[in-house]
């Protein structure tokens, strides 16, 4: 699918940057329409489940006869388990909702680490789960794979680092490569054809300008210059006096990153001298987490997921948990229902490769998505604008895929 703002004084010194960028994506761009997108290889048309061996070594949810293990890092030190807390959760809603008497779900507490990944997935193994979900850390899910994978265990995990995906090892999270994509296709398709980027140091940042190479390639766009900043107020500006002379022969100005970090590279990039009201910032997904009632964004694009189901979903978890959701929850609620209704099917294939890459793809609160040969997951993606503080769709997500009616699974 190819597809303001008021002047203000110089800065002060300090800028509070608070963001982080989330490593929530490789080279290979978005095609809602790919033809082979599901290649299923050699998988056999038909298999059969493991048995469970005994009883689980964990919490359990459900009552079905079929047993899947759920790898989450429940007892890990910083933010790690506030975010299993969120999957464990909505995969209780999952279970409750829809799935109590298809599957036995046992929650196993990884720790957050490669040793008691593998220590987990081994314990599965033996139990006889029949599919593995999780882990969650990129670390976690390669070590967990090396032991899935000669067992003959697919994994369905919520790393959205790319280099973690692998055959039969899927990733169920946003991988950044596809919002860039979806981002600069569609800038490119109303007219923005020179950029210039300004990217956080380190992993994130890197695979960005890749992917944004890439992209402008294939669409006929220029990138005039990239410049990276540290988390400190020297840096960031720094980089923004490093980029001028690239900004101002640019149409729009890339600044992926969210928190705090797209008002204070704009109020920046005003205090030197830039027209922002004659530029287009773009950004990602990451921005739901800034300001965005500041007059610097407004007008600003980017792309994040299709939020039409997840609206509902939210509602249903804060009344069961009194607590807001964030994305994490969603994808663990997809998962397990995912999960939940193939083996509600009865097909003794329903957890095989050919049963989860099936290319008209499925559709859970998160959107529309369909896992790839190579363990990625294309997704539905859609185009947002910044308007009077809020947010407005400019670009609906696909529904489906080119030429595939989606499966839809969720009520």
């Amino acid at each position: 699918m190819k597809r303001i703002f008021c002047t203000t004084p110089r800065i002060p010194a300090k800028l509070l940057l608070l963001s982080a960028a989330l490593f929530l994506s490789a080279c290979q761009a978005v095609n809602y329409g790919l033809p082979g997108s599901g290649s299923t290889g050699t998988t056999p048309t038909v298999v059969s489940l493991p048995v469970k061996t005994g009883p689980a070594s964990g919490e359990v949810l459900g009552t079905g006869q079929t047993r899947v293990a759920l790898l989450l890092p429940m007892t890990a030190p910083g933010n790690g388990s506030a975010i299993a807390s969120e999957y464990r959760n909505a995969a209780e809603l999952a279970i409750t909702t829809r799935g109590e008497h298809t599957m036995e779900l046992v929650i196993k507490d990884t720790g957050g680490t490669a040793a008691g990944a593998i220590a987990r997935t081994e314990e599965a193994v033996r139990e006889g789960s029949a599919i593995i979900l999780g882990p969650v850390f990129s670390g976690s899910v390669t070590s967990a794979a090396s032991v899935a994978r000669p067992n003959n265990r697919i994994m369905i995990a919520f790393s959205s680092d790319p280099s973690a995906a692998s055959d039969g090892v899927f990733l169920m999270s946003f991988l950044p490569n596809q919002i860039v994509d979806r981002t600069v296709s569609y800038a490119t398709g109303i007219g923005l054809t020179s950029f210039s980027a300004i990217l956080p140091q380190g992993a994130y940042g890197a695979l960005v300008e890749r992917q944004l190479r890439a992209t402008l390639a294939a669409q006929g766009g220029v990138l005039n210059g990239v410049s990276r900043y540290e988390y400190s107020n020297e840096s960031v500006v720094a980089a923004v006096q490093e980029i001028l002379p690239a900004i101002e022969q640019s149409d729009a100005i890339f600044i992926p990153d969210g928190g705090t970090a797209p008002v204070a590279i704009a109020r920046v990039m005003q205090a030197e001298g830039i027209k922002l009201r004659d530029k287009r910032l773009i950004g990602t997904g990451q921005w739901r987490s800034s300001k965005l009632a500041s007059p610097f964004l407004q007008g600003a694009i980017f792309a994040d997921m299709d939020q039409s189901g997840f609206e509902a979903f939210k509602l249903q978890y804060k009344e069961k948990f009194q607590a807001e959701p964030t994305v994490n929850a969603g994808l663990g609620y997809d998962a397990v229902g995912l999960v939940a209704d193939l083996l509600a099917t009865g097909n003794p294939a329903a957890l095989s490769r050919q049963g989860l890459e099936k290319p008209s793809g499925f559709h859970g609160v998160t959107g529309v998505f369909r896992f790839l040969k190579d363990g990625e997951t294309q997704r539905g993606l859609a185009v947002y604008q910044v308007q009077e503080g809020e947010v407005t769709v400019v670009d609906p997500a696909p529904q489906q895929f080119s030429g595939f009616q989606s499966a839809q699974f969720y009520n």
